[in-house]
């Protein structure tokens, strides 16, 4: 849309707006009836010279003199008009014409039976456009008492008004007069009547260029705001990402130092050990063999567990914990090793989360609780569900004998030792937790000497 310069704002339409303004200024030309004027006045002098000449044998100064004053106002306000100063050009004009129209009837005695008194109609009709209503008014109600004087001029023989007229046979001049000041009423009023509609289109057709270039506007801000919250949103896509990799990260290094302890520490442990069996001649050789045997295959199976690269995917669905719970118990009271423990099952433990993996969750976590408390008078395990900080948790307790600062530290070792010797392999609980943190949760352990164990998990999202 073009840009609107600062003269059009101030001479632009409606009229009122600046009062610096004239109505023809509106479009950049207030010149054009200026230049009418002096057209008029160019065109009278010889007529009304030649007219007079023949019908009086004299050419009627007066009126020339009138018509020499209408174009030398025109060629001022011209001027005027060109250098900026238009109030003053169009306040000229019209007063010019009105005090001319004025002199003349009261000098010509014609009074208020003058053609010129006709003027004070194009006058109204400039002051109105001009000034506005208010300026209007006044210069009526000034021309009025004027034509009231000229009326009791009359009427005290001072002036000769219509009988003037009759004596000095000028009715001619009152015809030319009178048809005059229509045309050119009639004129000004077209050129105004079509400035002003040009005026309008052009308004009308900006207006229009406006609205479009707001829509435009409003639809790239809307479409700003978009591109705004997709990006906010991708934003915290990346930092969700990004702290899910740190998590990754950090979880990786874990492994990695627990993969090294079986490499540098557990393995070679089993091997001296395996070496001190096959060179012992007594009769426990064998037995001892065959734990060390078996102590090697868990070494295996724990290298194999923490080196794995790669995990399936999950199974996310709504699961029961309940009966994946008492499955878990059934299988470890397979054997009778265990049968002395109470366990103690919460109704209705709902999850969501990978069914296969939630069970094992649940074998590793109820296999070193039961082992832990299985010494105790009245062996107990409890699993039940609560809530923390808003999120729902789950928990495995037992009654054992708990486990001391040094234990806690190195719980999730998987080849420490735990609660009995012959538990020197552990890889179920290291499990559990990557089993957890899978789910987006977190395992936690709440323990202390001689008040049992607490296992609670959390599942989140994945």
């Amino acid at each position: 849309m073009p840009a609107v310069s600062k003269a059009q704002q101030t001479n632009g339409f409606p009229r009122g707006i600046a009062r610096e303004v004239t109505p023809f200024s509106l479009w950049g030309d207030d010149t054009l009836i200026y230049r009418s004027v002096i057209a008029l006045a160019l065109l009278a002098l010889p007529l009304i010279a030649g007219v007079n000449w023949k019908l009086r044998g004299t050419v009627s100064w007066p009126q020339l003199a009138f018509a020499g004053a209408l174009l030398a106002t025109g060629l001022l306000c011209h001027w005027l008009s060109r250098t900026g100063r238009r109030d003053i050009a169009a306040a000229m004009l019209i007063g010019m014409i009105w005090i001319a129209a004025t002199i003349y009837a009261f000098e010509s005695g014609y009074g208020m039976h003058s053609a010129v008194v006709y003027m004070y109609l194009p006058c109204t009709l400039y002051t109105a456009l001009f000034f506005g209503v208010l300026v209007a008014s006044a210069e009526v109600t000034l021309t009025i008492a004027v034509l009231v004087l000229m009326y009791f001029a009359e009427e005290g023989g001072k002036l000769g008004g219509a009988a003037g007229f009759v004596a000095n046979g000028t009715n001619f001049n009152f015809l030319l007069g009178v048809i005059i000041t229509n045309i050119g009423t009639l004129i000004a009023g077209l050129v105004y009547h079509r400035r002003v509609e040009s005026e309008a289109t052009r308004v009308v057709a900006e207006a229009g260029e406006r609205r479009v270039a707001m829509e435009q506007a409003q639809l790239a801000q809307a479409q700003l705001e978009t591109a705004n919250a997709r990006l906010h949103s991708l934003n915290a896509e990346i930092c969700v990402q990004a702290r899910k990799h740190e998590q990754d990260t950090v979880r990786l290094r874990r492994d990695l130092d627990l993969y090294h302890d079986v490499l540098s520490k557990d393995l070679p442990r089993s091997l001296q050990a395996s070496r001190a069996v096959l060179a012992a001649t007594d009769e426990n050789s064998e037995t001892l063999l065959l734990q060390e045997i078996g102590r090697m295959e868990a070494v295996i199976g724990a290298l194999g567990e923490l080196g794995q690269s790669t995990a399936p995917a999950l199974q996310r669905a709504a699961v029961d914990l309940t009966p994946l719970a008492h499955d878990a118990i059934k299988t470890l009271c397979a054997g009778g090793r265990y049968a002395g423990v109470r366990f103690d099952i919460d109704a209705n433990l709902r999850a969501e989360g990978d069914r296969q993996m939630l069970a094992s969750l649940l074998r590793h976590l109820l296999k070193r609780a039961a082992a832990a408390c299985q010494g105790e008078p009245e062996p107990l395990v409890h699993v039940g569900t609560g809530s923390r900080e808003g999120r729902t948790l789950y928990f495995v307790l037992d009654n054992g004998p708990g486990l001391d600062e040094a234990q806690l530290a190195k719980l999730f070792r998987p080849f420490a030792r735990g609660h009995s010797e012959e538990d020197t392999v552990d890889i179920g609980i290291v499990s559990a937790r990557r089993i957890v943190e899978r789910h987006g949760g977190e395992l936690q352990v709440d323990s202390a000497p001689g008040k049992g164990t607490m296992y609670y998990f959390t599942l989140g999202a994945a």
